[in-house]
């Protein structure tokens, strides 16, 4: 990653972080805390770190749990979203960093709500990417909410879900990367839609080693360098996130988040892709305005993976709320 240094930290529940710093210059503007989701390694956000760093903001970047050179652990409880964003926490306290920009993307979101949840005094601002905001939820059903969507939308937009929480579903992906690739990264975003949302669809396509077009913001060298990243350590950690939430592993903790505790008391931007069919725009919108006073809306004609697709739009969108609100 351009202008960084690749550092390290133990938390406090003894798991080994690796992130990318960069500290702002002169502690005029401050620093921004990108959180990825899956399956996204710190990498991912290399066009965003570098527009921020040349622009002199501190900037943060770790690789999240399970990922990169970050500790992989392999049950599901190590993914609940209030620990991990206690890690991000010890993570800023060893860089000295007492408030920062929360910016996070797809189940990096879960861990950014959970930061304004727990620890908003560590918030000075918060952006959120492709989804608005994942709050508490102690009464979580995950086969509740495919009902819900296929009988509001017409179709299950969390049934790839179980898949990824399946034992066998890491081996089968690993297996067949390319045909899991094309299909999560897709040329046509609406193939998401068709062939990744409907529950048994993914694991067919995946099964049988179909193959789609490769995405525009992408060469074939592209594509095995992302791949060679994520596959560092395998799959198992990252699809913990899915078996995290598909076993309501949250629950608990959710029972403890006061209900006042849901505000955004902070200036907050989300970014809309407007070719997202599974984090559905309006969707998200409407459910982060519940929560939010002061609320910002970016729309960006973009699928999920905005910020390969439209790296200079999403600058532009981080760049003027961090001139405006921060």
């Amino acid at each position: 990653m351009e202008f960084a240094s690749y550092n390290k930290v133990v938390t406090q529940r003894g798991y080994t972080y690796g992130y990318y710093h960069t500290p702002n210059p002169n502690k005029g503007r401050p620093t921004v805390l990108l959180l990825t989701g899956f399956p996204s390694t710190a990498q991912d956000w290399s066009s965003q770190y570098s527009y921020l760093a040349k622009h002199d903001y501190g900037v943060i970047a770790p690789d999240m749990l399970g990922y990169g050179g970050t500790d992989k652990p392999t049950d599901a409880d190590a993914y609940r979203a209030k620990p991990m964003a206690q890690d991000i926490v010890d993570m800023l306290d060893k860089e000295g960093v007492q408030k920062a920009v929360s910016v996070s993307h797809d189940w990096g979101v879960i861990v950014g709500t959970r930061l304004v949840n727990y620890h908003a005094d560590r918030v000075l601002a918060s952006v959120s990417i492709s989804i608005g905001c994942i709050q508490p939820n102690p009464q979580w059903d995950w086969e509740r909410e495919i009902q819900h969507y296929n009988k509001t939308l017409g179709y299950d937009i969390y049934g790839y879900w179980d898949f990824f929480a399946a034992a066998d579903a890491a081996s089968l992906i690993e297996k067949n990367l390319d045909s899991f690739y094309s299909l999560f990264f897709p040329a046509d975003p609406t193939l998401v839609k068709t062939d990744m949302a409907p529950r048994g669809k993914i694991c067919a396509w995946i099964e049988s080693n179909r193959q789609a077009d490769l995405p525009s913001y992408w060469t074939e060298e592209d594509k095995h360098k992302h791949q060679a990243r994520l596959m560092h350590g395998g799959l198992q950690g990252p699809l913990n996130y899915y078996t995290a939430r598909v076993r309501a592993l949250d629950n608990k903790d959710d029972e403890t988040v006061p209900e006042e505790n849901y505000k955004f008391n902070m200036p907050t931007l989300f970014v809309a892709t407007l070719k997202d069919y599974i984090c559905l725009p309006s969707t998200n919108e409407a459910t982060l305005r519940k929560f939010c006073d002061d609320l910002t809306v970016k729309e960006i004609d973009s699928s999920h993976w905005v910020m390969f697709e439209k790296p200079d739009e999403l600058n532009q969108a981080l760049g003027e709320f961090l001139a405006d609100k921060v």
